[in-house]
């Protein structure tokens, strides 16, 4: 019974690690597959969620100094009136502006003003003696045309530069070209990177636009909305800040007003926090491209080999931790791919889409508690087909159904295994008891037949005839009794017990009068107190048999002239029946195994009667298979109790 566990163990072993490979080969294929559709619709907004609290959750950073926007704010028109305003205010905004490094308007001038002719002219030659103004281009890549201030502003600025912000198609903006390559072959750098070849910070310039041939970068926010440094138009047109404060400064005119409309949702903004108007995304970008801090992302290889790493991880997870413990270091290995993200953005500009890696880490526990079970429940079906054919006993336990579970559950099927390992274990120690009762109880009487024998071939030993056969009778009889209580107790364990009325009180005289020869050696007087007549369905031999069993054994174990008293009390639809004498009495430390097999309370006591301790286990296997109950009331030399439970029978007119 015991040389197959190391295989059968083995085999499982072996089984569950082919799942386990297969799972992992699947784990990294689907994160192969997340990872080149990471740009996907739904895998692209996803992973766009993700970006936008990650870059919201960063540390407070601090604010640009030489970088300034004049705001055409709700104050500024409250005093300048409606928009959009006299270009006469531009000109004058730009004396205002006289020491700046570069003034980048973001606002376009597409149409003359007929109402004000000459303002135009006098805005034109305010951009031509500042020198350092950028105006912006407005790019249609549809129709392939480029929209510029009229020709006399645009001949007098410095540059131009598109301002063009595509959004994510998700209507938020993250990313920016820094430069369009035109179908007619023309190439429009973007409007920060005009300013700072205005500025005279070319090779800042030039190093983003040959940065920005490996992609479209990040933007890197640096806050939330009014994080820059911001002045209202009004207050620098009328004078209240100084043309000092701008020196050397890097300054953005736009707009800013809540009526005028400039403004995008950002990462930020999904936070809970307001839009951000055109002009201080240019200011981000601006910061950006002069200290070429963009947040890039990798080549593919790269993203899919970081997606890989934690999945490999929670691979070697599935496979060496507890379910409790899997569960646990796997919410884990989510949480540190949110934080080494979190890390890779603020600390190395770097953006990986982690959403490859956290699904298929999601998808891990199912998918690996799904088919760990299959091969533990296919193992465990093997095992119990095993244990069918070559345990009968084995296969009708396994017949019953448990309620509440399916066949295929493998709670059931680990409940079943576990009824087959205790019935085999049963088995394994009835089988050790009945060597041991064969070995021991049933040679002793044959080895004292065999001593006896040889002694009576001695002359100086030789026993007179009738002593002789006196004893050679006695250990015969000994011998058969071993026997037939055996044979009993395996006959009561192994039968079907057919039941039928039967009368109690007819049974139990019939048990007296078998009793009564051996109790009238002893002068032991045996007495049945019956209230009424009681019907019960039993197997009436067995029962005599087991009834006479106890009450032999109240003779056996009692002094003689002891009293023996059998009650039998009705109640409701039970009846009890207590055999009780006044003899030995069996010890506290022996009662919870007096009616198991091979067990004996009074074995080593001087002066005890032999036995087989067969006895009392055939009574409490008949008795169960009444469905009955038997149980005992003693204690030491103050006599027993033995209190037997049965089901009265409803009998019919026949009857």
């Amino acid at each position: 019974m015991s040389s197959p566990a190391p295989r059968n163990h083995k085999l499982l072993s072996d089984r569950i690690r082919k799942e386990w490979h297969l799972v992992s080969v699947l784990l990294v294929l689907l994160t192969l597959l997340f990872s080149s559709l990471r740009d996907d619709f739904a895998l692209g907004r996803l992973n766009n969620l993700i970006y936008d609290f990650t870059m919201a959750a960063a540390l407070p950073q601090s604010v640009p100094k030489d970088i300034v926007i004049v705001a055409i704010d709700d104050h500024s028109i409250a005093n300048l009136g409606f928009w959009p305003w006299r270009r006469i205010n531009h000109a004058e905004l730009l004396s205002r502006l006289s020491q700046a490094r570069a003034v980048g308007i973001d606002l376009v001038f597409q149409e003359p003003n007929p109402a004000y002719p000459d303002d135009d002219l006098a805005f034109a030659q305010a951009i031509q003696q500042h020198g350092r103004v950028v105006l912006p281009l407005v790019y249609d890549s549809q129709r392939d045309i480029v929209h510029t201030a009229i020709p006399m502003l645009s001949r007098a600025a410095k540059a131009s530069g598109y301002i063009n912000i595509e959004p994510d198609p998700d209507g938020v903006v993250r990313r920016v070209a820094l430069q369009q390559l035109t179908p007619s072959d023309r190439v429009l750098p973007h409007f920060t990177i005009a300013m700072l070849l205005t500025g005279g910070d070319t090779d800042q310039a030039l190093h983003a636009l040959n940065s920005s041939q490996y992609g479209t970068p990040h933007i890197p926010y640096l806050g939330r909305n009014g994080h820059f440094q911001t002045v209202p138009y009004f207050n620098v047109l009328n004078g209240d800040i100084p043309p000092s404060f701008f020196k050397d400064k890097y300054v953005l005119v736009g707009a800013w007003g809540s009526g005028l409309g400039d403004t995008f949702p950002t990462p930020l903004s999904k936070a809970g926090m307001s839009s951000m108007s055109g002009v201080e995304i240019l200011a981000n970008t601006l910061q950006a491209v002069r200290s070429n801090q963009w947040i890039r992302t990798p080549p593919f290889w790269a993203i899919a080999l970081a997606s890989c790493l934690p999945v490999l991880l929670a691979c070697q997870v599935l496979i060496y931790l507890s379910p409790r413990a899997t569960l646990l270091s796997l919410m884990g290995i989510v949480f540190g791919i949110l934080l080494v993200n979190w890390i890779a953005m603020h600390g190395f500009n770097l953006w990986i889409p982690p959403l490859a890696s956290l699904i298929t880490v999601l998808l891990a526990y199912p998918l690996w508690h799904w088919r760990s079970q299959e091969a533990a429940l296919n193992q465990v079906t093997e095992e119990l087909n095993k244990l069918k054919l070559e345990y009968p006993d084995v296969k009708a336990a396994l017949s019953e159904r448990l309620s509440g579970l399916s066949t295929r559950n493998l709670p059931h099927r680990l409940t079943q295994l576990h009824k087959s390992i205790n019935l085999l274990r049963q088995a394994q120690t009835k089988r050790e008891e009945t060597l041991r009762f064969i070995s021991h109880d049933m040679r002793a009487p044959q080895n004292s037949i065999l001593a006896l024998a040889s002694l009576q071939r001695q002359d100086d030993s030789k026993l007179a005839p009738d002593q002789f056969l006196h004893k050679m009778e006695g250990y015969a009889e000994q011998t058969l009794d071993l026997v037939d209580n055996f044979i009993s107790l395996a006959r009561a364990e192994a039968m079907e017990m057919v039941l039928s009325p039967v009368s109690l009180s007819d049974l139990l005289a019939d048990c007296l009068d078998d009793a009564w020869a051996s109790a009238s050696k002893r002068a032991i007087s045996l007495n049945l107190i019956d209230s009424e007549l009681v019907w019960v369905n039993g197997n009436a031999p067995m029962l005599r048999r087991a009834f006479t069993n106890l009450i032999q054994n109240a003779i056996k174990y009692g002094p003689d002239a002891n009293q023996i008293d059998i009650h039998v009390e009705l109640d409701k639809n039970t009846v009890q029946v207590r055999f009780t004498d006044h003899g030995w009495g069996i010890p506290p430390e022996n009662q919870a195994t007096i009616f198991e097999p091979y067990h004996r309370a009074h074995e080593n006591t001087t002066g005890a009667p032999s036995g087989s301790g067969l006895g009392l286990a055939f009574v409490k296997t008949v008795i169960n298979k009444h469905g009955g109950d038997i149980t005992l009331d003693s204690s030491r030399e103050q006599g027993c109790t033995f209190i037997v439970t049965l089901a009265t029978a409803e009998l019919s007119d026949e009857h």
